[in-house]
């Protein structure tokens, strides 16, 4: 068997060949855990700015129930999704001072919202974490 074929400890992928034909190229093989790297760096910077996703549902649970709903709320919820996606959250519930809203994490969409007052004898199921931001 041709030994550039081979792939395992210590064989590259392809090597360059003698008698290689004029105008070949030879793949580019990166620094092993380079893409590691990479990824750990993209996973571990802020993204605050790739915003938050209202549903239909959660904005007229936040009109019906009047929870204020501005720019602060929405980037201290953008802010948390990436603290909980980070912990490896997929559903979860953040508890503010203005209310209690359920997020999708990996969507990063606000699924419903409550009102602190409605937060009493409620049971909240099919979540995974909760994080509480109050002032």
């Amino acid at each position: 068997m041709d030994p550039r074929l081979l792939i395992g400890p210590g064989i590259p992928l392809a090597r360059p060949t003698t008698g290689q034909r004029p105008g070949a190229t030879t793949p580019a093989v990166s620094h092993p855990g380079a893409f590691g790297r990479v990824l750990q760096q993209v996973l571990q910077q802020p993204s605050v700015t790739q915003g938050l996703t209202v549903s239909q549902h959660a904005e007229k649970r936040l009109q019906e129930r009047g929870i204020p709903f501005g720019a602060e709320t929405r980037t201290l919820l953008a802010g948390t999704i990436d603290e909980l996606r980070a912990k490896g959250a997929r559903d979860s519930l953040v508890i503010t001072n203005d209310g209690a809203f359920l997020v999708n994490v990996p969507s990063r969409t606000l699924v419903t919202a409550m009102d602190i007052g409605e937060m009493q004898d409620r049971i909240i199921t099919q979540i995974d974490s909760v994080s509480i931001k109050t002032r």
